[in-house]
């Protein structure tokens, strides 16, 4: 079977994972780590259970999700993504001046602290997926969490998550220069929170009609949402466990922000 992660990818993964040294009690030699994540990407972009992992892989099911786990754990895919942004920012790609947020709600067939009820899908138990990206689309930020908490009570958290990145004159920045989002962000106290940090608010007022022209500009966050769903993983929430959950997110991420690299190094070729 064909790797499924890039060579690019890989050089940015590999330094990041934890070190194993040989086992002094002997026993099996350890798996490679590229065909353990070879395994779980199989996994995010296919959905399908952990067990029917095809064994061309070349690692067992358990295998790969013992290192997935082990990794979530350890924040790799974090690290991971903060290395792939940095030179999609350096090489200008990323467009910061304006950054967008926004949610979508997902059906959860297990239970746990992560889920609650949706209230836009009769009570059923799921999940929601919260995202910053930049006026491009690319994903800066990314949280997950129970399907009935209110999106505006992420806005601070969020922002203050959001990466240190170069800007298109080469600055350092810590924060977007201006917060677009629809209604459901557009509260007086949150307006307010952002003004504070010094970020523009373009965020809609609660009761402002529709029509106002800023779904033109909003819509790039949207697009990014759709591409999270293309991990058919991400459909919907087979995690029992909120780690695991926010880490499929980040690793879609990272194989998304990967694929841009790419695209622009292809560019660069011609």
């Amino acid at each position: 079977m064909s790797a499924l992660i890039s060579n690019q990818l890989w050089s940015v993964v590999a330094p990041l994972l934890p070190k194993h040294p040989p086992s002094p009690k002997g026993g099996a030699p350890r798996k490679e780590d590229r065909r353990c994540l070879d395994g779980i990407m199989y996994v995010l972009r296919g959905g399908i259970p952990w067990r029917l992992l095809p064994r061309e892989i070349g690692v067992s099911y358990s295998t790969c999700w013992r290192r997935f786990h082990e990794w979530s754990q350890a924040g790799v895919w974090d690290r991971v993504h903060k290395h792939l942004l940095t030179p999609l920012a350096e090489s200008k790609v990323l467009n910061t001046d304006r950054v967008i947020i926004d949610s979508a709600s997902v059906r959860a067939l297990y239970g746990g602290e992560h889920t609650g009820p949706n209230p836009t899908d009769r009570g059923k138990n799921g999940c929601k997926r919260h995202i910053i990206c930049d006026a491009n689309g690319i994903p800066l930020v990314i949280q997950t969490g129970p399907a009935n908490q209110r999106d505006e009570e992420l806005v601070e958290p969020m922002l203050k998550k959001f990466p240190h990145l170069p800007d298109k004159h080469g600055k350092k920045r810590t924060k977007p220069k201006a917060l677009q989002g629809d209604r459901g962000y557009g509260f007086v106290w949150i307006i307010k929170m952002v003004i504070r940090m010094m970020i523009i608010s373009l965020l809609a007022p609660r009761g402002s009609p529709h029509g106002s022209g800023l779904g033109k500009t909003r819509y790039v966050v949207e697009r990014t949402l759709s591409w999270f769903s293309n991990y058919r993983r991400l459909k919907l929430c087979y995690e029992r466990t909120g780690l695991h959950f926010r880490a499929f997110h980040v690793l879609a991420a990272c194989d998304i922000c990967s694929r841009r690299l790419q695209r622009l190094q292809r560019l660069r070729r011609f």
